[in-house]
């Protein structure tokens, strides 16, 4: 059975590991990728799964859709992510000790993935002698957060973006994910300002 690429998935799609961990393709109950005939795609985040309580669509991410689509359709069933794959990066006494019926939860596949990033040596904190703070290595989470930077880069709006990561309050996209950025914004706001000022002096020109 062909499944997406699990850095794919978390690197795509802006969701926690507990959110990949509870992602389907059908069944109730779970957050699902939804198609629907002349709408753009969705996912559908059930009440129970939310901080809020309350049901709610956000924009399925393109990147997100195309490492979704690589499954072929008539397999779509079932859970997207098996996190049970990852238990070839456990060494095989850990693996023997483990229950037969044991299913990995995201705390466990948290520290698989913070393990992978550190053997590849992908580093998101260098060491800084200065203050004495270690190297800190790829996470889950910093997955997440590329993410959010990749599409804050490539300029859409931070309140979409807030959407996408289902913040409840927009400070803390701010805060975590695009504060810094001020040149951008700068940029941003000229380039949208300067853009009513065109279009208001070729009104005027008509005019005349």
């Amino acid at each position: 059975m062909c499944r997406p690429c699990r850095a794919g998935l978390l690197g795509e799609s802006a969701l926690r590991i507990d959110g990949i961990m509870h992602l389907a393709w059908d069944q109730p109950g779970t957050i699902r990728p939804v198609w629907s005939r002349g709408r753009l795609p969705v996912l559908e985040i059930p009440a129970a799964l939310q901080k809020s309580a309350t049901e709610e669509a956000i924009p399925l991410l393109p990147g997100f859709e195309a490492v979704l689509l690589e499954t072929p359709e008539p397999e779509r069933i079932g859970s997207v992510f098996e996190p049970g794959r990852l238990q070839g990066k456990v060494k095989r006494r850990q693996r023997r000790d483990l229950p037969r019926d044991w299913r990995p939860d995201a705390d466990w596949v948290g520290k698989i993935i913070a393990r992978i990033g550190h053997k590849a040596g992908v580093v998101v904190v260098p060491t800084d002698p200065a203050t004495g703070k270690q190297t800190k290595h790829a996470s889950a989470h910093d997955l997440r957060r590329s993410c959010a930077e990749r599409l804050l880069h490539a300029g859409v709006p931070p309140q979409v973006v807030q959407m996408v990561l289902r913040h409840a309050r927009f400070t803390t996209t701010w805060k975590y994910y695009a504060a810094g950025d001020m040149q951008k914004a700068a940029g941003a706001l000229r380039a949208y300002l300067g853009k009513g000022e065109r279009s208001k002096k070729r009104a005027v020109d008509v005019t005349r």
